[in-house]
């Protein structure tokens, strides 16, 4: 028997597309096709379709940038809206009891709260800089980057950035930095 198929909580729908795009017409279409209906949110959707769903939106939002930007540009802006949901506002106050440091550290326990099948890795480079791999499948290392940046920029005065250094089908590896004074 095959591992079930990971799942993304409705949170980063909601804060991407609810409370940050709110699509329209041809843009609203897309993402229904894709699996994913604005005006009628499930609980939790397959991860593939959130994969879909971003592509729809580079489309829409970037059409005339390269995906990978596309997608790390949403996931700056779409750090800020996730906050305002209910899975959010626990993720903030955590960042903000935590400082963005041991947050990163918490990582592994973190991703299992809007993801299934999916698991990090987080090993201190010192300097203020870490390492993050993710594994699992339909993964978004361009989005995850950017959602990074943009959420630590919206809760600290780092400058993070999350550089990806390697990426296959099954997992992706994050350098981040910038978390020293």
């Amino acid at each position: 028997m095959s591992d079930p198929a990971p799942t993304t909580d409705s949170s980063v729908f909601e804060g991407l597309f609810t409370k940050l795009l709110k699509p329209e017409g041809a843009f609203k279409a897309d993402l229904r096709a894709a699996g994913y209906d604005p005006d009628n949110p499930g609980l939790r959707y397959p991860t593939s379709v959130l994969v879909d769903c971003l592509e729809v939106a580079t489309r829409h939002v970037y059409p005339g940038l390269p995906r990978e930007q596309a997608l790390r540009l949403l996931g700056r802006r779409f750090a800020d809206r996730y906050f305002t949901t209910i899975l959010g506002r626990v993720t903030r106050r955590l960042v903000m009891a935590l400082g963005v440091d041991k947050f990163l550290m918490q990582m592994p326990k973190i991703v299992t709260l809007s993801s299934t099948g999916l698991t990090a890795r987080v090993r201190p480079l010192g300097g203020g800089e870490f390492q993050i791999i993710y594994t699992g499948r339909d993964l978004t290392p361009e989005f995850t980057a950017g959602a990074l940046e943009g959420g630590a920029q919206d809760v600290s005065i780092f400058n993070l950035r999350a550089e990806i250094v390697r990426s296959s089908p099954t997992e992706f590896e994050l350098k981040v930095s910038g978390l020293r004074k």
